[in-house]
């Protein structure tokens, strides 16, 4: 099928995981224990939201929530969940449609559906290859609650948990949304759709390339937009302006000027062709990447892509690393540290006894980045998935993490507190915007609220350094 210049936006799905309160299963139910509380909004041809009390509902109807038991990567476990057939029935028809009156024909037919995770990876799959039964969006595994994933009889990759978007690519039958590339320069607005994009002056096309932090390499010949010419038709670019592109599924990655503008070993573009067709939804619309003579080659993570917005801000860029010590020593950029906060953003409400108020926070999971350096070999995101690069055991056994500030104030932790404890952070944003003053560039912090507060933890401000003591 001939691809038009202006591309259109299915109506999505968003999978919004609310983990802010928490509601009883009704009595009777199998689980009288507090469950998350979590809402999902479908879309395909209507819209529609399914909760997690909807779930406890769905438990009094025998096709409505099923008990499901799944082999993979030789573990055996109990899943249960609401058949996926049964969500997609919500939006697969018109308003007025009984929402549970299933379309099998046009299942049969086939349509993609689209599942994206917290972290954003995504998934797609046509469901003519698949029958409606083959999976099931679960709750419970083993008997114990979790977030919403997908589970089945079905490829490893479609196997998502944390799902927060789904896209059923029906249609709206109604307008449907044309796809625009949004620009924010100093706070004046513009907007490009790709058909604006292919015919500019800064229209080019060459070879580039992007290995991933796993070590996967992929090359094309990429068409876009000269990146820094297009921002310099509306602002001069000095070396540090600060350059933010914003991803639809919430990733962020900021550049400074010199990088944009510096074309020693090839040129920036906001690229929306590979080897001459257009980018589908995932990678995404349009990617960052840099193209040119010998094929210039970038790490993954500045790869932005699902680009929908660019920011130009007259704050000049601020850098500044991370040091990681233990099994492995290494020194994380600040790219590399926006990118993992990006993929694993969490807020929490820190009281600031001093001031006496609750400050919003946005940061990633302490434990997170103890991965990177509690295993001698493997570090998060540098090795084939089916490694684990956390070592879960270890922070059960009990190590010591000191975290530092660069004035050498440091406070220090038990891994056993630190495990999986989302709701202590190492943060880079405070209400959204990033964090200033003795504040930058990290400052840890922890949720008010959280069941667990690690003995002798303080706030620490101008973080530079995580250490890892282990045995």
């Amino acid at each position: 099928m001939k691809r038009t210049l202006t591309r259109i936006l299915f109506l999505t799905a968003s999978i919004a995981l609310l983990w802010t309160g928490c509601v009883s299963a009704p009595s009777g139910g199998e689980n009288t224990e507090a469950l998350p509380d979590w809402s999902v909004s479908l879309s395909g041809i209507r819209q529609d939201t399914l909760t997690a009390s909807y779930f406890q509902d769905a438990k009094e109807h025998g096709s409505h929530y099923v008990e499901r038991v799944y082999e993979r990567k030789g573990e055996t476990n109990t899943y249960k969940g609401m058949p996926l057939w049964l969500i997609c029935a919500m939006v697969d028809g018109p308003d007025g449609k009984h929402p549970y009156i299933f379309d099998e024909d046009l299942w049969k037919q086939g349509y993609d559906v689209t599942i994206v995770a917290a972290d954003g990876y995504s998934a797609t799959f046509n469901t003519v290859d698949l029958p409606p039964d083959a999976m099931i969006l679960a709750d419970s595994v083993d008997g114990e609650p979790v977030s919403p994933r997908i589970a089945g009889d079905i490829p490893g990759n479609l196997w998502v948990k944390d799902v927060v978007a789904l896209e059923l690519a029906l249609g709206s039958g109604g307008e449907t949304e044309i796809f625009t590339l949004e620009m924010d320069i100093n706070g004046e607005g513009f907007s490009y759709t790709l058909e604006d994009l292919e015919a500019s002056p800064y229209y080019l096309e060459d070879m580039g390339s992007y290995t991933t932090s796993a070590g996967t390499t992929y090359t094309h010949r990429y068409g876009g937009v000269r990146f820094a010419d297009l921002l310099s038709s509306y602002v001069k670019i000095e070396d540090d302006t600060t350059i933010t592109v914003q991803a639809m599924d919430g990733y962020e990655m900021t550049y400074n000027g010199a990088q944009i503008t510096d074309t020693s070993d090839g040129v920036w573009i906001l690229a929306f062709k590979a080897d001459g067709e257009y980018l589908p939804l995932d990678p995404g619309y349009i990617r960052t990447v840099k193209v040119g003579p010998g094929t210039p080659n970038i790490e993954g993570h500045s790869s932005a892509r699902m680009v929908k917005k660019i920011l130009v801000s007259a704050e000049p860029y601020r850098d500044f690393n991370l040091t990681m010590e233990g099994l492995i020593n290494d020194v994380l950029d600040r790219q590399t540290v926006q990118a993992g906060i990006s993929c694993h953003k969490t807020e929490v409400q820190y009281y600031n006894k001093k001031s006496d108020e609750v400050i919003a926070y946005q940061g990633i999971p302490l434990w997170c980045l103890m991965a990177w350096s509690d295993d001698p070999d493997y570090a998060p995101h540098k090795q084939d998935k089916s490694i684990l690069s956390y070592n879960a055991e270890a922070a059960e056994a009990g190590y010591s993490v000191v975290i530092t500030a660069s004035d050498g104030f440091s406070v220090t932790l038990d891994s056993r507190e630190l495990h999986k404890n989302d709701q202590v952070i190492l943060a880079m944003y405070r209400e959204g915007k990033e964090l200033a003053g003795d504040e930058w560039p990290l400052i840890l912090v922890w949720d008010k609220d959280t069941a667990v507060v690690p003995q002798g933890i303080k706030a620490v401000k101008n973080v530079a350094k995580i250490s890892l003591i282990i045995e």
